[in-house]
C-alpha cells in the first residue's frame, strides 16, 4: 500500500476519505488474494508433479543410496507444495493486518506542511499549517492513520492530536 491513495479534492473529510480508501484497499486485497490462490495452486501442482517424477526415477534406481536421495527430494517437494509461495502469502497477510488496524479510524491528510516539518499528517483539511502560499493543497492525499504512522509521519501539533 502507498501513502496518499486518494487525492485531496476527492474527499469531503477524514471519514469520507477513510471509507473510500478501505473500500478501495479491500477490493484490491481481494483481487490480489484471488491471484495468489491461482499462483499457489499452479505452483503446488508443479511441485507435486516433480515429486512424482522423482519417485518414478527412484523406483528405477538400482543403487539404494541414490534411491533414498531421490525419495528424500520428493518428500521435500511434497512438503514445499503445502505452502509453495510463503513470501507472497506473508505479504498478503501483512496487508490484511494493516487494513484491519486502520478500519474504523478516520483518514489523515498527508502532505508537507512547513519546510522543516515535511513528515506531518493532519486531521483537519483547514489546518492553518497546511494553508497559505505555495502549499499546493491539490497535492495532498488522505491515508489511513496506521499507514501514515508506519511511513514515518507524525501528528501535526495543531490538528493531529
Amino acid at each position: 500500500m502507498t501513502v496518499s491513495t486518494l487525492r485531496f479534492l476527492d474527499a469531503s473529510g477524514p471519514q469520507d476519505a477513510a471509507d473510500y480508501m478501505w473500500a478501495e484497499d479491500l477490493t484490491q486485497l481481494e483481487l490480489d488474494q484471488e491471484t495468489y490462490e491461482e499462483e499457489r495452486a499452479a505452483e503446488a501442482t508443479r511441485l507435486r508433479a516433480y515429486a512424482r517424477e522423482l519417485l518414478e526415477r527412484a523406483a528405477a534406481e538400482s543403487a539404494a543410496a541414490g534411491r533414498e536421495r531421490l525419495i528424500a527430494r520428493a518428500g521435500q517437494q511434497l512438503q514445499q507444495a503445502k505452502d509453495p509461495l510463503p513470501h507472497k502469502r506473508q505479504a498478503l497477510e501483512h496487508r490484511e493486518q494493516i487494513l484491519m488496524q486502520s478500519c474504523g479510524r478516520p483518514g489523515v491528510l498527508v502532505r508537507p506542511s512547513q519546510p522543516r516539518y515535511r513528515n506531518v499528517y493532519h486531521r483537519d483539511a483547514t489546518c492553518g499549517l497546511i494553508s497559505g502560499d505555495g502549499r499546493l493543497l491539490k497535492n495532498a492525499g488522505w491515508a489511513p492513520i496506521v499507514e501514515a504512522e508506519a511511513a514515518g509521519y507524525r501528528p501535526c501539533a495543531r490538528c493531529g492530536r
